[in-house]
This record gives structure tokens, C-alpha cells and sequence, in this order.
């Protein structure tokens, strides 16, 4: 393995929906940095196949508690302790809302809310007891500013944020750091599937023109999950092309 910057040299880091997209790329990232990582997602199977032997790959469905818990304490018993979580594991069921079947509805929100609620709660109690605080970088999306047809992914990801503030209020007397990513078009398995008019609509809109890349995200996650943002908290961090910004001229 080599290191790029040694950012994370000696840490202990998980990555959910660690087998592909942005938190494989997240993944590659921290090992690079010298992170000790643990790569949880639905399929375990997938995460040796795109990672390797050198992450402890995990099957789990975060929005189970059980299997958080049981995850939680395998990574403990693994590594001795967890200093970052990057969670990056969730869904889109989209469609308008006068079409939005509550089926759909409810997928979405357990999936990317319920899940983010119980794995940062888990790593935060884990944090909080060995005592030496730590870094939770939560997933929104640009969309929790609303977005034609994801309301319900635009709650799940507007959730996200009311949870990060809460957890960064409640946590950091304990050293535990609690911030949010939110990326704009990025090109992903999950956007790959987003239709070309769509798609270029969004494009025409970013300032800087063009989709953003899964590793633009995974630096902005490493610099969240490291010690060159020990004093930030509670903050929301676009990567959007300067989307949230405005619309860019025509």
C-alpha cells in the first residue's frame, strides 16, 4: 500500500455502501491516507471483489439495528476502536409526488435516514466511551433544497442535515465531530441510469459545467474525517460545481 499523505496514519475508519461510487472511492482514498478501514455494505461479496484484502469487508443493512451493532462490534474487536465513519450507503426510489407510492416512501427514508440515525449513533456511543473523540461524515445531496421528482429522497437527504446539526450539538462536548457532504450531479452507478436530457439539464445549470467525479467527493471526505478540520462541526459541505450557488447563466 502507498500512502499519499498519511492523513489518516493509524485510524480506524468505516465506509458504508463501501462497494461502489463514491464510498468505494472513499475507501480507496483512506487506505491510501494509512486508515485502517472497514467497508460495510449489503454486499459483502462485492466489497472484496472492488477493494481487495485489505479492507474488513462487512454485509450489513444499516438501517437494521442488529446488524449495525453486531458491524459495530466486529470493526471493535477487529481494530480495537473506530476514530471516523464516512457513510455514504443509500437509495433513490424517484417519482413524483402525486405518484410517490408509500412503498417507495418508506424504502428511501429508512434506507438513507433511519440507516444514517442508527450507524452514527452506534459509532458515536463507541466514540463517546473510548474517550478520544472522532469524525462522522454523514451523506446529504444537494436535493435537500428540493428537487422535482425525489421527494422523498429530498426529506431522507433533509433529514440528514437536522440530524448532523443535532448529533454535533450532543456529541462534541465528547470530542465526536459531526458534518455532512453534500454532492451535487455526480457520476455514479446511481446517476449513470438518470436520463440524457435530465442529465444535461443538470450540466447546463452547474457553474463549472460538468458532473463532478466520485474521488472529488472522497478528498472532501478525507478532509472532514482528518485532523485539518479538528475544529469544525455541524457544518453542511456542497460539492456540487457551485449548484446551491445559483443556476449558471445560459
Amino acid at each position: 500500500m502507498t500512502l499519499e499523505g498519511g492523513k489518516l496514519e493509524g485510524k480506524v475508519a468505516i465506509v458504508t455502501g463501501a462497494a461502489g461510487g463514491i464510498g468505494r472511492a472513499t475507501a480507496e482514498r483512506f487506505r491510501r491516507e494509512g486508515a485502517r478501514v472497514a467497508a460495510i455494505d449489503v454486499d459483502a461479496e462485492r466489497v472484496r471483489a472492488s477493494l481487495g484484502k485489505d479492507v474488513l469487508a462487512i454485509g450489513a443493512d444499516v438501517a437494521d439495528p442488529q446488524a449495525v451493532s453486531s458491524a459495530v462490534e466486529r470493526i471493535k474487536e477487529e481494530f480495537g476502536g473506530i476514530d471516523v465513519l464516512a457513510h455514504f450507503a443509500g437509495i433513490t426510489r424517484d417519482a413524483m409526488a402525486s405518484k410517490m407510492q408509500i412503498e417507495a416512501w418508506d424504502a428511501v427514508l429508512r434506507i438513507n435516514l433511519t440507516g444514517t440515525f442508527l450507524i452514527a449513533r452506534a459509532v458515536a456511543e463507541e466514540m463517546r466511551a473510548r474517550g478520544t473523540g472522532g469524525s462522522i461524515v454523514m451523506t446529504s445531496s444537494r436535493s435537500y433544497l428540493g428537487n422535482i421528482g425525489q421527494s422523498n429522497y429530498a426529506a431522507s437527504k433533509g433529514g440528514v442535515v437536522s440530524l448532523m446539526r443535532t448529533m454535533a450539538l450532543e456529541y462534541g462536548r465528547y470530542a465526536v465531530r459531526v458534518n455532512a457532504l453534500a454532492p451535487g450531479f455526480i457520476e455514479t452507478p446511481m446517476t449513470a441510469t438518470v436520463p440524457e436530457k435530465l442529465r444535461n439539464l443538470a450540466i447546463e445549470g452547474t457553474p463549472l459545467r460538468r458532473a463532478g467525479t466520485a474521488d472529488e467527493v472522497a478528498a472532501a471526505a478525507l478532509f472532514l474525517a482528518g485532523d485539518d478540520s479538528s475544529y469544525i462541526t455541524g457544518v453542511v459541505l456542497a460539492i456540487d460545481g457551485g449548484r446551491t450557488t445559483g443556476l449558471a447563466p445560459a
